[in-house]
């Protein structure tokens, strides 16, 4: 293990180097970069810090090639980090999971649709051009857009002989809309007319949802699609993530038996390097370096689901850089807790009650004893009348 005096030694091919490289002699830097394949580029770009990808991406003959091959959610992140502004191009080049995850993440908060984060997307479509206007009208589901389009104003069907509404502007002769705000008109019109000229099904189709879908029908609908994709991507249901803030005592921990290793497997341990960088100097990073290689990634993918859990009962935004980090960090702290009560209650190593114990309950464990993991679910200000299996549910602190 190096210290603090140790140089860190950074591959030519990791992001940080080919982005130095890029900065000190800007025609070697893009040689570099294009020798390499666009798998390379995808994997380079995401090491990097989320508000310096854009510039390594402008380095590319083609961000295009490299752009939808990062993961799903990282695009809405390197927007967000590297600020709005970015977000015309990437969006006009990333995959369409790309450009629905933008939504998924940066603008619910819990069951609510937040308008002012949706209006940016949708300038920053507009910014892209047509194109990526239209791809999005398909790839955005309808609930989402009729939310956002009921958000931007309001709209009203007038007959040919009747006098239509005075500022009411209209795309096709018999429909026409009313912009809430002064802003709203561009949006609305270039909404409307790029659907009606160049997508007439998908037009009607919002001019339909606009006067006969109920606004309690679409709430309902969007959260249900955005819940099944934020399965997806390892995000469990609110209702379900609340399962970790419900007590459970040392003694009531279930025990499963302990994992059977190969002595090829018992040679094979996983390293500290391998962990991802918020684990090596953590007891759980510990215990899974005293497991073989399989079952330390099986367990690390158990905890990693943790944090995903507390990022959701924690409201945190998902489409920024920290808040991730700052879950994992909450679960290592819950986690370790349940891990050293249950190490000394039945005497075992912290690596064999992690092998033998569901790294939720550890953190349930761990929140039991410690009200503090429990403040980001005070600030939720959500109830929960769930109860665990000894029919008691989280303490009043939780549930405030």
């Amino acid at each position: 293990m190096s210290d603090a005096n140790t140089p860190v030694l950074i591959s030519d091919l990791s992001g940080v180097s080919l982005l130095r490289l890029a900065r000190s002699d800007r025609d070697a830097g893009r040689a570099k970069l294009r020798s390499l394949s666009p798998d390379a580029l995808a994997s380079a770009c995401a090491e990097l810090r989320p508000e310096v990808r854009s510039e390594f991406l402008m380095l590319l003959d083609h961000p295009e090639d490299v752009v939808p091959l990062l993961p799903i959610a990282e695009v809405a992140i390197t927007i967000r980090s590297g600020g709005m502004s970015e977000a015309a191009w990437l969006l006009e080049i990333a995959s369409p999971e790309q450009r629905v995850a933008c939504i998924d993440l940066d603008c619910w908060d819990v069951y609510d649709l937040e308008r002012p984060r949706v209006v940016e997307w949708i300038d920053a479509l507009i910014e892209a051009g047509r194109p990526t206007l239209l791809k999005a009208l398909d790839e955005w589901d309808p609930e989402v857009w009729l939310l956002a389009l009921r958000a931007l104003g309001e709209m009203q069907i007038v007959g040919k002989e009747d006098e239509p509404p005075p500022g009411w502007f209209t795309v096709d002769g018999v429909v026409y809309w009313n912009p809430l705000e002064h802003d709203d008109f561009a949006r609305l019109n270039e909404i409307a007319g790029a659907s009606f000229s160049e997508a007439n099904p998908r037009y009607w189709q919002l001019v339909y949802g606009m006067l006969f879908e109920s606004q309690s029908d679409m709430e309902e609908y969007a959260i249900k699609w955005r819940s099944g994709r934020m399965n997806d991507l390892g995000f469990p249901d609110r209702e379900q993530a609340l399962r970790l803030y419900t007590r459970l005592e040392v003694e009531n921990a279930e025990v499963i038996d302990a994992t059977v290793f190969s002595e090829e497997d018992a040679s094979s341990l996983v390293q500290q390097a391998q962990l991802p960088a918020p684990l090596r100097k953590s007891l759980v990073g510990e215990a899974l370096c005293e497991l073989p290689m399989v079952r330390a990634m099986e367990l690390l993918g158990y905890v990693l689901g943790v944090a995903n859990a507390i990022a959701v009962t924690d409201q945190l935004r998902l489409s920024e850089t920290e808040s991730i980090p700052r879950a994992i960090e909450k679960a290592l702290a819950g986690i370790e807790i349940g891990l050293r009560a249950v190490a000394t209650a039945r005497d075992l190593q912290p690596h064999e009650v992690l092998d033998r114990t569901v790294p939720g309950d550890l953190f349930r464990i761990g929140a039991t004893l410690d009200d503090t993991l429990r403040e980001g679910l005070r600030m939720a200000g959500d109830d929960d009348d769930s109860e665990d299996e000894d029919g008691e549910g989280p303490d009043d602190a939780a549930a405030e």
